[in-house]
């Protein structure tokens, strides 16, 4: 089992692969935004995409996870043979259910499209979805047996398991599109099946490394108590998730899909969605959840088997908290604003070319300016989920998920008839930091009843230093930009050297200051004693 201060090394790991798998995505994703456009067939395309990641999200990496590790965790400490029983069974329950859910899913398709006329785009994104929905119940399985080799200390695996989901995706895009020259329409339904069979892959690689760790059984015995408790555990949080997952999907299926499946008129008045705001926003999206992936959600996923075993150890347990919301504020902060700073530089670098223009990027652009600030507030939505799951506590995330997915929606729909797909990315935003705040709250209200709090004197202090290190790195970057000005129209070569120019200079600048400021934190990254401040 990993030590107690062993988190920070396995977030380094699962950050290190985390960050090989996010450099393919962002290949993937400019390979496939430049084939499709922003355009009404890139929306088909990632709108369908979206739906079996919904799905993982909600049973794989989410529900399942949060009442999975603690049980397991727990068994394989003090009951290792019935842990072994309760992996197989967990397994069979999840593998057998998603994939009925999928054939149903899969007979609903088929009817729609064979009884409802819909738009050629339209049909298209049915068909992409049809083809990728056996995707979601192996996304899942890959998410439980990630979970089961998390409780491990290892996490390779999981973290290297996207990977293979990027090269199959690529691979495809580039052979179908210029190896055989297949039209952009059957490029996407090409690209569609691979996804389901990178699903495969990616369970057989999980299996993999499970091997000698988990002795699988068809004999349940003593299992099926710990697995009712443990769905039973999972219901506040699917409650929870399902109304995240299904305000995302109103967003992407509805919303952003109105154009595609309608028209571009709603009850007589002008729709403020063109068929194309949904891979603008998409292309965005992957943007900000670039650093997001790369470190904050490898830190919660890291430190989450460790708040599980700790949950009995109250000031343990607040200490390891504390360093995770430290360590997640020091690296999401000076990412939220050096990604507000670099974002026309780094929408054209990546995706100018193709089907895509310099106006496509700027549309970019300003959509990411808007989602940038997620990447603080959801590294710290994460971390503190994960503390209070850890302590067996589902239903105040699950309650405050529903919340901020209400509170999305209501603000989302007036904004996007002023600011188009902007409005959208806005109202994510601030929802999420009311849902920060009030799990920031919710958090510190448990923990005091074992410790004085969260927020300590030491934590402040380093709250403090982060600030003005953060400010130091945007000083730095504003005399580049005064000595170096924006040309009016830059080349695609002028973007990409602004972008490196910046992301160098600024990340110097931080780190520099970092050393003298944030000594503890420094430390902390390095796995090294932590140093008294």
């Amino acid at each position: 089992m990993p030590s107690p201060h062993s988190f920070v090394k396995h977030a380094r790991t699962f950050a290190l692969l985390t960050l090989v798998s996010r450099v393919l995505g962002l290949v993937r994703d400019a390979v496939i935004i430049r084939l499709l456009g922003i355009s009404g067939l890139g929306t088909a395309f990632w709108n369908a995409f979206q739906v079996p990641n919904t799905f993982r999200r909600l049973f794989g990496e989410g529900a399942l996870s949060a009442a999975f590790i603690p049980q397991y965790a727990q068994l394989v400490k003090h009951d290792p043979s019935l842990s072994h029983r309760f992996a197989s069974l967990t397994l069979a329950l999840l593998a057998g259910g998603l994939a009925l859910l999928t054939l149903v899913l899969e007979a609903l398709l088929a009817l729609v499209l064979w009884l409802v006329p819909v738009p050629p785009e339209g049909r298209l994104s049915l068909l992409c979805l049809a083809f990728m929905l056996p995707f979601m119940p192996l996304i899942c399985v890959t998410a439980a047996l990630g979970g089961m080799l998390q409780t491990h200390g290892r996490f390779a695996a999981q973290a290297g398991a996207p990977i293979i989901l990027n090269l199959m995706m690529i691979a495809a895009a580039l052979g179908l599109a210029y190896g055989l020259g297949w039209s952009a329409s059957a490029t996407a339904l090409g690209v569609a099946a691979s996804v389901s069979l990178a699903g495969l892959l990616q369970v057989a690689w999980c299996l993999r490394d499970l091997r000698g760790l988990v002795a699988w059984s068809t004999v349940f015995e003593g299992a099926g108590p710990r697995c009712r408790q443990m769905f039973r555990n999972m219901v506040p949080v699917v409650i929870g998730l399902s109304a995240v997952q299904i305000g995302v999907l109103i967003e992407a299926q509805v919303l952003l899909n109105w154009p595609l499946y309608v028209g571009d008129t709603i009850l007589g008045t002008p729709y403020p969605l063109d068929a194309s705001a949904g891979a603008a926003l998409t292309a965005a999206q992957r943007l900000y959840q670039f650093p997001l992936g790369i470190f904050g959600i490898a830190l919660a996923t890291a430190v989450f088997p460790l708040l599980a075993r700790q949950a009995d150890e109250p000031a343990a347990f607040a200490a390891t908290l504390r360093q995770g919301i430290r360590l997640a504020l020091f690296i999401g902060v000076p990412a939220t604003l050096g990604l507000v700073w670099v974002a026309p530089d780094l929408t054209a670098t990546l995706f100018l070319g193709g089907a895509v223009g310099p106006e496509d990027t700027r549309r970019m652009a300003a959509a990411l300016v808007l989602y940038a600030p997620l990447v603080g507030t959801y590294s710290l939505t994460h971390v503190l989920t994960r503390a209070l799951f850890a302590l067996g506590d589902t239903r105040t995330s699950a309650r405050l998920s529903m919340l901020t997915v209400a509170l999305g929606l209501v603000m989302g729909i007036p904004l996007m008839w002023v600011l188009r797909e902007r409005g959208l990315a806005l109202a994510g935003s601030i929802a999420a930091a009311v849902q920060v705040v009030a799990l920031t709250l919710a958090s510190q209200r448990r923990i005091r009843a074992g410790d004085s709090g969260i927020f300590d004197a030491p934590t402040l202090r380093g709250l403090g230093r982060m600030a003005l290190a953060a400010a130091g790195m945007m000083a730095a970057l504003l005399v580049v930009r005064l000595v170096w000005p924006p040309e009016p129209e830059p080349s695609h070569l002028q973007h990409a050297l602004r972008l490196g120019t910046n992301t160098l200079v600024g990340g110097v600048a931080y780190l520099l200051l970092a050393t003298r400021l944030c000594r503890q934190e420094i430390a902390w990254m390095r796995s090294k004693p932590a140093v008294r401040r």
